[in-house]
């Protein structure tokens, strides 16, 4: 009878350790899968820093990267709490120390072992010896290079370097590093504190890279100089972010910004007010974190591929509103395009001045004069 007793109460421990264990997988798999997401999943991350930028790059692999560390050593606690064990690669994006005020700590307790920075004349007490500590650590220093993009694997996320222009001896926020983000569909674009002088160099000369992003950091934490018409409609975010301190001295975000973005209907977050923004993708779908915020969406290609399918707009008779949904479209291009009619074909549209061959043949497929 105790034998009995006592193989029943085996046999019933086994049974609840089998279910702790399942629900443990299950959890475990939705953690992995992030709720739906069917493959790999990548993250870009905002962190709530205050005044100031600090945004983490996670690949599926588990590969990391920093761009920025904010305006102080709180950096380093708020990667601990979000599991950051290791950094393989740390960016500053300009040598303004809201971006890099807490590097240092953040290269002491991590490792990382490649730096990048921004080729600029300006040099504090307090940047030079950021740059003794990569010295002594035996850390591999990267600059973006002047001629072209320079690609950095992150597992399997690609972190592009923008072209850098002439170093700016006068304005410190136009030496900043323009980095795109890319996993499978999914792009994010982070342009530190770049003001509209260097943003048009990079249209100029980088414009692939600035095209079709699904999240756009808004430069200068939402400042007036740190975002325009051109960029937005170059650009064509879904979503942008700004980092920035709650009642800042510098009335950020500008009620410029906020204009601005409503007229182009960009949905705006911000660290301020969301706290630490994070944005996980599986290269095809992608989702902001937390309640109540923005729903997960189709990178454009997938959008594109849904409006083929419910057909194409009609150049001679489509709204503003349905233009400004055509990929590379925005207000300006859709108004442009309205004061041209009428079309005998797509074709017609490269006669409007600057439109420009490549952009007709984006809009070939989702537009139609007949």
């Amino acid at each position: 009878m105790k034998r009995r007793l006592a193989m029943e109460i085996a046999l019933g421990l086994i049974v609840v350790g089998l279910v702790v264990l399942a629900v443990g997988l299950v959890r475990g798999g939705r953690e992995r899968g992030l709720a739906g997401f069917r493959g790999p999943v990548a993250s870009v991350e905002f962190l709530d820093v205050g005044q100031g930028d600090a945004i983490l790059v996670r690949s599926p692999e588990g590969k990391t990267a920093l761009i920025d560390a904010g305006p102080s050593r709180s950096v380093v606690g708020l990667l601990r709490a979000r599991g950051v064990t290791s950094l393989d690669l740390v960016v500053v994006s300009h040598h303004h120390s809201d971006h890099y005020g807490g590097m240092a700590e953040v290269i002491r307790a991590f490792h990382p072992r490649v730096f990048v920075e921004a080729d600029s004349p300006h040099a504090t007490p307090l940047y030079v010896a950021l740059l003794e500590l990569v010295k002594d650590q035996g850390m591999t220093a990267v600059r973006p290079y002047s001629d072209g993009p320079r690609k950095l694997n992150l597992g399997s996320v690609v972190l592009t370097l923008f072209p850098q222009p002439p170093s700016n001896e006068h304005e410190e926020n136009n030496n900043s590093i323009g980095i795109r983000v890319d996993f499978g569909g999914f792009s994010a674009l982070l342009t530190g504190d770049s003001e509209g002088s260097e943003r048009r160099w990079w249209l100029r000369r980088a414009s692939g890279l600035c095209s079709g992003v699904q999240v756009l950091k808004l430069a200068h934490h939402g400042s007036r100089n740190g975002v325009d018409r051109a960029w937005l409609e170059a650009t064509r975010p879904a979503l942008a972010v700004a980092s920035l301190g709650s009642g800042n001295d510098f009335g950020h975000p500008h009620p410029q910004t906020l204009a601005l973005l409503r007229s182009e209907g960009v949905p705006l977050l911000r660290t301020d007010l969301s706290g630490t923004v994070a944005i996980r993708t599986d290269g095809k779908t992608w989702a902001v974190d937390g309640p109540g915020r923005v729903a997960r969406r189709a990178p454009p290609a997938e959008d594109a591929r849904v409006r083929r399918a419910e057909g194409t707009v009609h150049l001679n008779s489509a709204t503003e509103a349905e233009l400004r949904g055509l990929p590379g479209v925005g207000a300006s291009w859709a108004r442009k395009i309205i004061a041209g009619r009428p079309y005998r074909s797509v074709d017609d549209l490269a006669a409007i001045p600057h439109f420009g061959r490549k952009r007709v043949e984006t809009l070939r497929p989702f537009a139609t004069a007949r």
